[in-house]
């Protein structure tokens, strides 16, 4: 997805530097796994990945069918806003199982064109009463003014749709903290696959695990994990929160693949020579008697 963003990752405070009890929490592909399963949305696991379920819109059960398209009108209008146009024919739809939306239908609304461009959005439909939110990502493959990864609005709309019981227990070390984050990941990129474990891919052997930062400083959080966005290519997400698990500030750093360099000291292989030829001898001419000089009378 040709999404270029670039920025800092979260670096604590020197009160928070100061203190060594901080602590970072790595959790293993078991854990991760678990906090999908034990919540009403279940991972997706592609060997080193995780990932949100994606369903494809016309193969959602029948009431969430019948939602948007009772919705239909109200998610045009709201698309309309941020310069979408619904009633073309070459839209596509999938809905995300978000176990930080229970009460949300979380749609992606994507469009090609011939050339290979693409336009997308998120929609986030309310189950029942509510405002249908829209956070608008790609323009014909260009970002909006200000990319929705980092973006106020996105942020904003993320902390007024996620139950403020679902942030508490994101905060925790062991609560939901990895859905947390990819929940966010999927509605402000459209699908994250998430590295979960050291793989075979030497191209992302400095790409960071899931991680935790809890400081006992300060009441600052982070999450940091790798999304393979793409071949050759991934991004490093950090999300700062605060010690009620409402959301702060977000960033994803675009990075390419690490490729070590390896240093080959065998010895050259001789080649074959072709059969029927005898490899050429080389003579070394006769060797000649020493000349003595001598002293004239």
């Amino acid at each position: 997805m040709p999404l270029a963003m670039r920025s800092s990752p979260w670096i604590p405070g020197p009160a928070a530097r100061a203190v060594v009890a901080a602590l970072c929490i790595l959790a293993p592909p078991s854990v991760l796994s678990a906090q999908f399963q034990s919540t009403s949305g279940p991972v997706v696991v592609h060997s080193d990945y995780l990932e949100l379920q994606h369903t494809p819109a016309d193969q959602l059960d029948s009431a969430d069918r019948s939602l948007l398209r009772a919705k239909h009108s109200a998610i045009s209008a709201e698309a309309a806003f941020f310069g979408y146009d619904l009633s073309a024919h070459e839209w596509s739809s999938d809905a995300a199982t978000c176990p930080a939306l229970p009460g949300q239908l979380l749609v992606h609304y994507r469009r090609a064109f011939p050339n290979g461009a693409e336009s997308l959005f998120t929609a986030i439909v309310p189950r029942g009463a509510g405002r249908i939110w829209v956070v608008p990502i790609l323009y014909r493959n260009a970002t909006p003014f200000r990319s929705a990864t980092g973006s106020e609005r996105s942020i904003a709309v993320f902390n007024r749709v996620v139950p403020a019981a679902f942030a508490a227990k994101a905060v925790q070390a062991d609560g939901p903290w990895l859905a947390y984050a990819l929940c966010y990941a999927d509605i402000v990129y459209g699908n994250a696959n998430l590295l979960s474990r050291a793989g075979t891919e030497m191209g992302l052997a400095h790409a960071p695990l899931p991680l935790l930062r809890i400081s006992e400083a300060t009441t600052a959080r982070s999450i940091v994990f790798t999304d393979r966005n793409a071949p050759g290519e991934y991004l490093v997400w950090t999300l700062t929160l605060n010690d009620k698990g409402r959301l702060v500030a977000a960033s994803a750093q675009q990075l390419s693949d690490y490729v070590a360099k390896v240093r080959n000291g065998a010895e050259p292989a001789e080649k074959p020579m072709p059969e029927g030829k005898e490899p050429p001898v080389k003579t070394l001419p006769p060797p000649q008697e020493p000349t003595v000089k001598t002293r004239p009378q």
